[in-house]
Order: C-alpha cells, then sequence, then structure tokens
C-alpha cells in the first residue's frame, strides 16, 4: 500500500490530505489541525511518516487490527488514525467491491440534530481514534444505557463526510458544529 499526503487550503486553514493507494483502487480522507488545541500540520505530517513504513507492508485486506499496530508503534494520535481509517475503508471498498453501508450493521434510523444535550455523552469521532472504535465505543455506551450524541463537523472531502454520516446512525442523535 502507498500512503500519500499533502497540503491544501481549505476556508481559512491548511489542511492535511491523505490518500492510500493499492494497486489502481484509492481511498482518501483529510486531517483538520484545529486553532484553539494548539495544532498545526506539521505535527500529523510527523505522524504520518512514522506510519508509512507500516502502510508500506500492509494491504488492504489488513483492516481489522491494523490501526492498533500503528497505535502501538506510536501512541496518542487519533485525528490521523480517524483519517487513516476513513480512506482505508474507502480503499477496501473499492478493491473489494462492498458498499461502506453493507460493511455495517446500521440500523434504520435517520438522527436528529439537536441542541446541546446536557449530562449525556458527547462523542467527538477524530479524538477518539480510527473508525472501528469509534463505533465500537459508541455500542458499548449505549449498551450501558447512556445515550450518545455524535458531534459532527464538515470535512474538506466527501469520503469522510459519507463516514460521518454513517457513524450518525449510531447515535442518539447529533450536534453540529464548526472547527475551532
Amino acid at each position: 500500500m502507498i500512503l500519500t499526503y499533502h497540503l491544501e487550503k481549505w476556508k481559512d486553514r491548511e489542511i492535511v490530505k491523505v490518500e492510500l493507494m493499492e494497486d489502481e483502487f484509492k481511498g482518501g480522507s483529510t486531517i483538520v489541525p484545529e486553532r484553539s488545541l494548539g495544532e498545526h500540520y506539521k505535527i500529523f505530517v510527523a505522524v504520518l511518516e512514522e506510519y508509512e513504513g507500516i502502510l508500506k507492508e500492509a494491504k488492504s485486506s489488513q483492516i481489522f487490527g491494523l490501526f492498533e499496530r500503528l497505535e502501538a508503534h506510536f501512541p496518542e494520535h487519533p485525528k490521523v488514525l480517524f483519517s487513516l481509517s476513513c480512506a482505508m475503508l474507502e480503499l477496501f471498498s473499492r478493491r473489494y467491491g462492498v458498499r461502506l453501508e453493507e460493511m455495517f450493521d446500521l440500523p434504520d434510523f435517520e438522527p436528529e440534530e439537536l441542541d446541546f444535550p446536557s449530562g449525556d455523552f458527547l462523542i467527538f469521532p477524530e479524538m477518539i481514534g480510527h473508525v472501528l472504535r469509534v463505533m465500537g465505543f459508541m455500542s458499548a455506551m449505549r449498551s450501558f444505557g447512556e445515550r450518545v450524541y455524535l458531534v459532527v463537523r464538515e470535512y474538506p472531502d466527501s469520503n469522510t463526510n459519507f463516514i460521518v454520516d454513517l457513524l450518525k446512525k449510531l447515535s442518539d442523535g447529533f450536534i453540529e458544529e464548526k472547527w475551532r
């Protein structure tokens, strides 16, 4: 698998566009640094460079377990893992001809946008890590009887936005928020 990344301008900030390629198949995503957290694109590029060696030896069929391996190698970078997993899911979907909706057992539920709910769990998917971990965390919290709300932000790429829309179906509702 080949990992490529480059900087782009989006709205008033610099973002990192990420692509994973295997043969003629490609999946993409983006990483959006948040100024309020003191993040800068250079941090994410350095993490991608750390992960590049492992990804170079990986295949899209290894999607389950790959992100735990990346995290064990260089932990505490959930935004990068979220972005890479979105790109990997798109790559896997294209390579094996499986629609993303079919890969997950999603309820037939259209979540509604809510005002800020108090006393419930707010999930920022890019702060948890890879997509499968986000799904597992949301499922676990709901199995304990907690109400789980997804905090949704607009991404510069359609693939990540599509995956966030799928994650919405696993929540009790969502809250839209802007990047800071």
